[in-house]
């Protein structure tokens, strides 16, 4: 944790211990000059005299406040915000390059909930800052404390009165036992937070609370709360509160783990308490009864009480700070080790042949996919090549593969199984970054973010105004941009900024389509983004977009098979397998095939 601070700003240390020296520094003069006053006022000096420790004490106190106040607010604080913003980018960022397929991996997600679970306890990164102040401002007290007690404890050794020395290791060992208790309360306070909620409720509890619970909480926090329409539709309130507050209730009935924390917590409490109210107290009196006994002038007792104060609660607060610091670590390791993330597809080196003609030619040679953890294949023994410049309609069942042809198609994943070639190459050897262009791709999940309408379009910063409006109008979504009081400057929904527009779900799809003829891919996958359409409203999207995209090569893909009738060549896929291919006529000819089947089911809708 503190390698990964380091990193991001190589000066954050030095300048952070620099502002906790000066502090520390500003302490200790304070505690002196205070003691040089007041032992010259027990001796009746003159203002003369006091005039120099007051002034030495006010303009010290002064310039050490003024650096540490210029340190902390012009370099200390601004770098903490930075490396804070750095940390959640770099988590973003991370989520963003890694392969997909580890995305969806159990790994990922277990990880991923890891890090959710840590987040809820803490500030992240943000607690390593105030943990780490709290130890190292305690490193620069106690050694401060020690130079400006060492002089008088050179008097108390000198001294030779074995009762006082028998009294400060009493008190020593008190203090210690006393630390020892609080630290190994702090560690088993700690033991808990860290538990996982599994380990603390009966797991039929669990899945009803926690897991509901945190589902529907995750899903608020990332802006997915349309589902809130359907509980005020169906007042479904009761329902919603039986699997939150009234699981808690009832879990309060029959787990012990709050009351445990609570008196573990008011246990902690009144150990720090007691360490504390005892270490200032033995200061005092230990340096008053040496004062009594002539050991040092009355002066001293301020410099003795304050130092020996502070050494004694600096030492029994260490443990805990430690092991606070030690904490934070445990739970920001989680996000450390999604950072670590490797990626596990190969990146490939060649560079992909640009070719103005757009004649590329894929070809799948015996592919078998199946997901991380599922032991069923998505695709078995898959081959199949792409005629260059013609339409592809693939249809098939819910399940059948279609998606998962067109995530191994554009490197989403790669196969276990056989290989995927373009002109003739295993598309594992070009670069990646390359080859992904040579695809543009509407999912049925597809998403549009809360930003300009033109950078939705164009998915990058740097916008073509005339290019976006003409595609734009070319996915029919003219009129509306002529509305748009900002045009592609207007944002998409009001996440970011109340001026933003909301728009309807035909809107998005038209605003999809126009991104992939944007990005002027030779290769055009719709993999149903219509599919809550109707069918003649998806047959007309269809097949407008069939005259958009040119001589490109294009593949449709849906469920329905009346909405692909235009395309001259139809693959049927069944159970993860190409079971027939061929035009509409061919297909529909044989009656014993899986697309006459299909058509027959589907053919009430369509006459």
């Amino acid at each position: 944790m503190l390698g990964y601070i380091q990193k991001t700003d190589n000066t954050y240390f030095l300048l952070a211990t620099l502002r906790l020296v000066l502090d520390a520094v500003e302490a200790a003069l304070g505690l002196v000059f205070s003691a040089d006053i007041l032992e010259l006022l027990w001796e009746g000096a003159s203002m003369e005299n006091l005039g120099k420790p007051v002034i030495l004490l006010l303009s010290s106190s002064f310039l050490l406040s003024a650096a540490s106040s210029f340190l902390k607010n012009e370099f200390v604080e601004p770098k903490q915000s930075l490396i804070w913003l750095t940390y959640d980018s770099d988590f973003s960022a991370k989520f963003q390059q890694m392969d997909y397929s580890l995305i969806e991996s159990p790994y990922v997600k277990k990880l991923t909930d890891r890090i959710w679970k840590d987040n809820n306890w803490g500030a992240g990164i943000g607690s390593a800052f105030w943990n780490l102040e709290f130890v190292v401002s305690g490193i620069c007290r106690l050694l401060c404390s020690v130079v400006v007690a060492i002089p008088i404890l050179k008097i108390i050794v000198t001294h030779g009165n074995p009762w006082m020395y028998l009294g400060l290791v009493v008190l020593l060992v008190a203090l210690w036992l006393l630390a020892g208790a609080r630290t190994k309360a702090g560690a088993v306070y700690q033991e808990q937070l860290l538990k996982e909620p599994e380990e603390l409720y009966p797991e039929e509890l669990y899945r009803k609370y926690y897991s509901f619970c945190g589902h529907w909480t995750r899903r608020c926090l990332s802006g997915d709360y349309h589902f809130i329409k359907d509980i005020h539709l169906y007042d479904g309130y009761n329902l919603m509160e039986h699997y939150t507050v009234g699981n808690m209730r009832e879990g309060e009935k029959v787990i012990p783990w709050t009351s445990v924390m609570g008196k573990l917590s008011g246990r902690l409490g009144f150990l720090q308490g007691a360490a504390y109210s005892l270490a200032t107290l033995a200061g005092y009196l230990i340096s008053a009864a040496y004062a009594l006994l002539g050991a040092f002038p009355v002066g001293s007792v301020i410099k003795f009480a304050g130092s020996i104060t502070n050494i004694l609660n600096t030492i029994q607060c260490m443990g805990y700070w430690l092991s606070e610091l030690s904490l934070t670590a445990r739970r920001v390791a989680s996000t450390l080790e999604m950072l670590n993330v490797s990626d596990e597809m190969y990146k490939g080196k060649l560079p992909v042949e640009k070719r103005l003609d757009n004649q590329y030619e894929i070809e799948f040679r015996h592919v078998s996919f199946r997901y991380p953890g599922s032991e069923r294949y998505a695709l078995e023994d898959f081959s199949l090549k792409l005629r260059i410049g013609e339409r592809m309609a693939i249809v098939g069942m819910n399940g059948s593969g279609k998606t998962t042809m067109i995530k191994l198609l554009c490197r989403l994943y790669d196969p276990q199984e056989g290989e995927i070639l373009l002109n003739g190459v295993d598309i594992r050897k070009f670069r990646q970054d390359e080859y992904v262009r040579l695809f543009s791709v509407v999912f049925q999940d597809f998403k549009l973010l809360s930003m300009p309408l033109g950078e939705n379009v164009a998915a990058s910063v740097e916008v073509d105004g005339g290019k976006a409006e003409e595609v734009l109008r070319q996915a029919g979504l003219g009129e509306r941009l002529e509305e748009l009081p900002e045009g592609l400057g207007t944002y998409l929904y009001q996440d970011i900024t109340d001026g933003g527009i909301e728009i309807s779900g035909g809107e998005a799809q038209k605003i999809a389509i126009a991104r992939a003829l944007y990005k002027d891919a030779p290769f055009v996958l719709l993999d149903e983004p219509t599919a809550s359409l109707d069918p003649l409203s998806e047959y007309e999207i269809y097949s407008g977009f069939d005259t958009m995209v040119g001589d490109k090569t294009a593949i449709y893909i849906s469920h329905r098979l009346s909405s692909c009738r235009f395309c001259d060549d139809i693959a049927v896929f069944h159970e993860g397998r190409l079971v027939q291919r061929g035009s509409h006529e061919q297909l529909l000819s044989d009656e014993k095939g899986k697309y006459y089947e299909l058509w027959q089911a589907q053919a009430q809708y369509y006459q």
